[in-house]
């Protein structure tokens, strides 16, 4: 009978996806055997370049649903998901309080890679087949984001980081790295100015170094092995690697500025920190970017912030400065 309804469930989304050619797709339906969800999945070289081809939409209504699979991009969640190409595509799984699911494949055109990065091993997907996968206790009733890829090609990437609620995150790795995508995020190194970290865009992260990536909130953001152009001298950001405990005045970001660091551990691999000298430690680190403070640090009480668009971009305007959306100030 499941097999029956995931028959039916395939061919229905199968027949509103129709209308162009595809070189490769399948129907993907996750079964944790009382709930199924399916995403169809696939890319069609007459779409032209982006998102916005009308076969991707954005999943609706994800917090009512006890089971679903979506594919993430730019941190957006899609269902289903047909584009032109893509590349090491995250594939996400909202789960229920269950540990073991099966993957079913149905409606398979061409040939899809999917990828385990928990198992490291390629997922067959061909027609009627499935594949079934466990979680830990820990992974239970949550939004697991980095274990499924379409696409993968491991030399695409190496890493990747999350940034917080705010849209910032620490990183530093072992290699040199560049983004993947540099137009969706920007790196700063930072110069320590009093109680102020002076920011400058900066195109890659060198090896032992620290750096601030800032995009969308709760986005998770790829680097691949490489090298830029970027001066790194004056850099205040120091990679976690280089941390051991106890140290003093040590600075960790929280939110959107630094702030002291309370633990008694070790920090998180691949993260950056700051610390400063005894003489030099303020209760908390703000960013500022041209010598202008970032605006999700402005106090309250400053002028109000006002959006308006120029040129086909957005900026805000809070008094006489004048920010994009990434919080550099232009003008």
């Amino acid at each position: 009978m499941k097999k029956i309804i995931l028959s039916a469930l395939s061919m229905m989304v199968a027949l509103t996806m129709s209308a162009i050619t595809y070189q490769d797709q399948v129907s993907l339906t996750v079964d944790d055997g009382t709930y199924m969800h399916t995403i169809v999945l696939g890319e069609a070289s007459e779409l032209a370049v982006g998102i916005n081809n009308g076969y991707a939409s954005e999943i609706q209504n994800l917090n009512e649903m006890p089971l679903a699979v979506y594919a993430l991009y730019n941190g957006v969640k899609y269902c289903p998901f047909v584009m032109k190409s893509y590349e090491n595509q995250p594939l996400g799984i909202k789960t229920t309080n269950e540990t073991t699911y099966t993957l079913y494949f149905d409606d398979v055109t061409g040939v899809v890679n999917l990828y385990d990065k928990k198992t490291g091993t390629p997922v067959p997907v061909i027609e009627g087949g499935d594949y079934v996968f466990t979680i830990t206790d820990a992974e239970k009733n949550s939004l697991i984001n980095d274990r499924f890829y379409i696409n993968y090609n491991p030399a695409a990437f190496v890493t990747s980081v999350t940034t917080n609620d705010y849209g910032w995150a620490t990183f530093s790795y072992d290699q040199d790295l560049v983004p993947v995508n540099s137009a969706i995020q920007t790196l700063y190194k930072g110069a320590i100015n009093g109680s102020y970290l002076d920011l400058t865009a900066v195109n890659y992260v060198p090896n032992g170094q620290g750096v601030l990536v800032k995009g969308e909130a709760n986005t998770t953001y790829y680097f691949a092995a490489g090298t830029a152009t970027s001066d790194f001298s004056a850099n205040a950001l120091l990679a976690t690697s280089s941390y051991s405990y106890p140290m003093e005045n040590v600075y960790v970001l929280k939110g959107n500025a630094f702030q002291p660091y309370e633990g008694t551990t070790a920090l998180k691999a691949n993260k950056a920190y700051i610390r400063l000298s005894a003489n030099n430690a303020p209760a908390r680190i703000s960013f500022r970017f041209n010598g202008a403070q970032a605006i999700e640090n402005a106090k309250m009480e400053d002028a109000k912030a006002v959006k308006f668009i120029e040129n086909g971009q957005i900026f805000i305007r809070r008094g006489e400065a004048v920010y994009n959306m990434q919080g550099q100030i232009v003008k």
